[in-house]
């Protein structure tokens, strides 16, 4: 009998990134698909707009963090390198004072993630992505 083919790691972390990517933009969408940038307030649909993150995805453990990652529009996320002045006055606003810094701070930690913790999350935000 054939042994099951692995998943690489970096497969698993980018099929998460695509899930999560596609679970943030779409949860906060109105009845037509359409979401508001979290940092410009500009309504586009769900489809078009980026993944946006306060603290850079290249920090891991904030990654897929759910208060450091909002729907933002291009032109925020791309054209003007996130808006992170303005992503932290936001965050504040909507958790309360004190937040964004607590996500920099969490930001600034290190964690890595098991395979099978990977799998696990990437079940989780396709549940939510089939409950919307």
């Amino acid at each position: 009998m054939p042994r099951p083919v692995r998943v690489t790691r970096k497969k698993l972390i980018a099929r998460l990134d695509k899930v999560f990517s596609q679970w943030v933009r779409s949860k906060d969408a109105d009845h037509r698909g359409y979401v508001q940038c979290f940092t410009c307030g500009v309504w586009k649909h769900w489809k078009t707009v980026d993944a946006g993150h306060f603290q850079s995805r290249a920090k891991f453990v904030t990654r897929r963090d759910e208060k450091n990652v909002k729907c933002q529009c291009k032109s925020c996320n791309g054209f003007r390198s996130g808006e992170q002045y303005l992503f932290a006055r936001h965050l504040d606003r909507v958790y309360g004072e004190g937040t964004a810094m607590e996500v920099e701070q969490l930001s600034n930690t290190t964690k890595k993630w098991s395979t099978e913790e990977l799998e696990a999350l990437i079940d989780v935000y396709n549940r939510r992505l089939r409950k919307l």
